[in-house]
Parts: C-alpha cells; structure tokens; sequence
C-alpha cells in the first residue's frame, strides 16, 4: 500500500467479498492488511454506488503562471536572476497585474524546474 494513492480494486473487490461473507470491518481490515477507515470507505462507496472504484482524483487550482504569463515569469527571471521571491511576485504583478504569494511564485519556479541559488554568506 501507498499513502495518499487509492487501494487496488482487487482489495476492494475482497474487502466487499469478506464483508458478505459476514466478517467484520475488524478482521477485513487485519486479513487484507489495510485500516477500517479504509474497509468502511469501500463499504460505503459500494452501498451507496453498487461499485468499489475509486472516485477520482482532485485536481485542485490550476496556476496563474502558465502560457504567455508563464513566458513573462521567464523573461523576468532571465532579465534580473537575484530578485527574491517577493521581488518575483511584484515583478510579476507589474507586468501582468497578477497579484500571487511568495508560495504560488515558489511552485511557478520549481514547475518551470528553477533551482534556488544560495548565496556565499560572508564571515
């Protein structure tokens, strides 16, 4: 089993099985070696829908930065590569009137698959 991906339909379709033949979320949950959070979503997405697939996965808010925003994120970056985070943002907010936090311009640069660069600190 993976965290955070959904359990396999063969599970599913044995966690349905055993429950029919009478076992409970208990034993389902030991015999198959997953949780009874687990046995009780399968169960209930099966009482509720008649199957045991997984519903689908979210895909949750798309960013701002993409397509000809993404090219202006770009160019910013090339034309001045020390600018900050905030500094990016702000940049970015000039030039597109996009208002984005520090953490949407930290996603946008590691998607666009920029490194951060540390700076030597003196001593």
């Amino acid at each position: 089993m993976h965290p955070g991906l959904p359990t396999d339909e063969k599970v599913r379709k044995a966690i349905v099985r055993a429950h029919q033949q009478g076992q409970t979320y208990a034993q389902i949950a030991v015999l198959l070696g997953v949780g009874q959070a687990t046995v009780s979503r399968v169960l209930r997405r099966h009482r509720e829908t008649g199957c045991v697939a997984a519903k689908p996965r979210g895909g949750g808010n798309l960013s701002l930065i993409r397509g000809p925003v993404a090219e202006t994120f770009v160019a910013i970056i090339t034309e001045q590569p020390d600018l900050t985070q905030a500094e990016l943002a702000d940049a970015l907010a000039q030039r597109e009137s996009l208002k984005l936090s520090r953490t949407s311009i930290k996603r946008a640069l590691q998607r666009l698959g920029f490194t951060r660069k540390k700076s030597s600190s003196p001593p």
